[in-house]
């Protein structure tokens, strides 16, 4: 007997399924309770068991087409008939023109969320399909990140996160002096940084892919102005993987703030107007050729700062706040800040909570780590051994 599968309602709410694949060919058998073919509803993706013993006839809707719920799936051979009906094997069915990547619904939530081609993961599913988790692992393996070399056994291991327009490289004049002291560094250009080429809108999405680069050893984590904020929400998220939090004139304590460096960096078209934007981050000269320069100002002149630069700054105003989270942090945390800053004022101490050290570097600006690395690195003598 020639049976028609419908595909039934999956929830209260469904009113259409995606076929994300079959599990069977026309021609083959397949006995009850045997997963026929995969759905995807709006909430998961559920596999369409057998209801009898059968041969599978013919696939109607094939993988990667949209079905309302009661429209036919496939028409099967049922009972007896099944083992004694002639069947001659067709083509396996093959995906509708277009039709979309094997993927749960919380992966195409994430990668729409980091702007991720799902062509371009590889899943460890059921039959290749991609998961969260797949999604995670394609982000880590799509940030660009520097380490400075030892020449001993690193006795602590630090995660440096860099500022608004940065990227790794900006830490060089610390990072060099840590690794002499046996501390191995980290240091990624952040999502819509450098050479990473993952995109990020706000603090959640700069922060969503660093967790595998925490070291497993709980060691150093350092952030930078916005990069400190990322750093708190890692801190937030990661506690057990955290010995200690460093902040470098971070950003979320008050609400003052240069909002027009911020604007600035995020729509320079010219490297000479990246020239006069740069010189308020540091006490010291620049030391970029006109090269380097051009190189900077064409990077930010595709935009990719736009988005995160409105989420940090409206009207003038900080709009992300990191006090509530820093208080609810269970390890030691410290913060150092110049005091020539002409980015985010230093007196923004006041906001913290009083457990946290602060340590204030004179005739340093905002990028102090440049200004006194010799000072910043001084603070880091004492660091959790492995």
């Amino acid at each position: 007997m020639s049976v028609l599968l419908t595909l039934p309602r999956l929830g209260e709410t469904m009113e259409s399924g995606r076929v994300v694949g079959w599990l069977k060919r026309p021609g083959e058998t397949f006995r009850r309770g045997e997963t026929l073919v995969e759905i995807e509803s709006d909430k998961t993706v559920v596999e369409l068991p057998a209801l009898a013993d059968g041969r599978l006839l013919e696939v109607i809707a094939t993988e990667g087409s949209e079905v309302e719920v009661g429209a036919p799936l496939c028409r099967y051979e049922a009972g007896d008939d099944a083992a004694s009906t002639p069947v001659i094997p067709a083509e396996p069915a093959t995906p509708a023109a277009g039709a979309r990547q094997r993927a749960t619904p919380a992966a195409r939530r994430l990668a729409r969320a980091r702007g991720i081609d799902l062509a371009a993961v590889q899943g460890s599913g059921r039959r290749g399909r991609i998961e969260a988790s797949d999604l995670r692992m394609a982000e880590t393996e799509a940030l660009a990140v520097r380490r400075w070399p030892l020449s001993t056994q690193p006795r602590c291991h630090a995660l440096l996160l860099h500022g608004f327009g940065g990227d790794a490289q900006t830490w060089a004049p610390l990072a060099s002096l840590l690794a002499r002291q046996g501390i191995a560094v980290t240091a990624p250009d952040l999502p819509a940084h450098g050479a990473t080429a993952l995109e990020a809108a706000d603090i959640a999405g700069l922060a969503a892919p660093l967790a595998a680069l925490l070291d497993g050893t709980k060691g150093e984590l350092i952030g930078h102005s916005i990069g400190g904020a990322v750093a708190v929400a890692l801190a937030r998220a990661h506690p057990e993987r955290i010995a200690r939090l460093t902040l470098i004139a971070p950003a979320g304590l008050d609400a003052a703030i240069d909002a027009d460096f911020i604007q600035g960096i995020a729509t320079v078209r010219n490297p000479g107007g990246l020239a006069h934007l740069l010189r308020r981050l540091s006490v010291r000269p620049l030391a970029l050729s006109a090269a380097q320069l051009a190189r900077m100002a064409e990077a930010f002149a595709a935009g990719r700062l736009h988005a995160l630069a409105t989420t940090l700054v409206a009207d003038g105003r900080q709009q992300i706040d990191i006090v509530a989270d820093l208080a609810a942090l269970p390890m030691a945390v410290r913060v150092v800040w110049g005091l020539e800053d002409r980015i985010i004022p230093w007196t923004q101490v006041a906001r913290l909570p009083s457990p946290v050290a602060v340590h204030l570097i004179a005739n340093a600006g905002h990028m102090l780590h440049w200004d006194a690395p010799q000072q910043v690195a001084a603070l880091f003598p004492g660091s959790t051994r492995i």
